[in-house]
Order: C-alpha cells, then structure tokens, then sequence
C-alpha cells in the first residue's frame, strides 16, 4: 500500500520544476532549461478556469466562430503563465531576459520548445519527489 501524501504534486506544482530542453534533432541536452509551474498549481488552474469562463460567456453561438488560432494563443498562453525562469536562452547572441514578450516569442516561434514544455508540464510524474518503497 502505499501513503498518498507520496502521490502529492501540488508542492512542486506550485514551486516549479527544471524542464531542459532537448535537441529536437539528436535528443541531446541544449544547455536551455525553462522553470515552470505544474498543472497542479493554483496559477494553471486559475489561468484555465479564466480562458473557459470567457470561453462559456460567449455561449454557443460564440462557440461556433471559436478559431484554432485562438486556442493555440491560449495554450501559449497558459504556457507562459507558468514559464517562470529560463537558464541559457539566447538568440543571436543575446540573452533573453524571461519576460512575457520573450516568452510568447520563443514559443511561437520555436514550436519544438513550446512542445516539450507543453508535454513536460502535462506529466505529473515530473512533479513528483523521488518515490520510497
């Protein structure tokens, strides 16, 4: 049997934790690593309730003109929200400071980055202290 509190992600959801960015080529490691929030965190949970909210408020109707674009900004969004600190992220040279423009622009225009801290941030078991027996 085993203790739930040993299952609990909220603490390290709401802390955040390292994600290093992989070459999306080779697999090997970049240097970059990106700190994010967990999807058991209050700022995830508040930002997804805030999007569905506005996304109701429209009804049906509103519903039906619903774009994939939008939704895609959203994810990116969200995404951001819980982009709290990079390590090593650099373009041309330059460090990139972690703020909301670079953010947005690093994921949207580096969809490969976008999408292992999309998928690292979706699995719980990177949000989780090392289990014992």
């Amino acid at each position: 049997m085993i203790d739930l509190a040993k299952l609990d992600t909220n603490k390290a959801s709401e802390e955040g934790v390292w994600c290093d960015i992989e070459n999306p080529s080779t697999g090997e490691a970049t240097g970059i690593r990106i700190k994010v929030l967990g999807m058991d965190s209050k700022e995830y949970q508040a930002h997804t309730r805030k999007v569905q909210d506005k996304n109701l408020k429209k009804g049906f109707r509103g519903m039906k003109n619903l774009k994939s674009e939008t939704l895609d900004n959203n994810k990116i969004d969200l995404i951001c929200v819980c982009t709290k600190e990079w390590e090593n992220v650099q373009f041309n040279g330059e460090v990139l400071p972690c703020d909301l423009e670079n953010k947005r622009w690093l994921y949207k225009t580096y969809r490969w980055i976008f999408d292992q801290v999309d998928e690292f941030i979706g699995d719980r078991g990177n949000f989780l202290g090392e289990l014992e027996s």
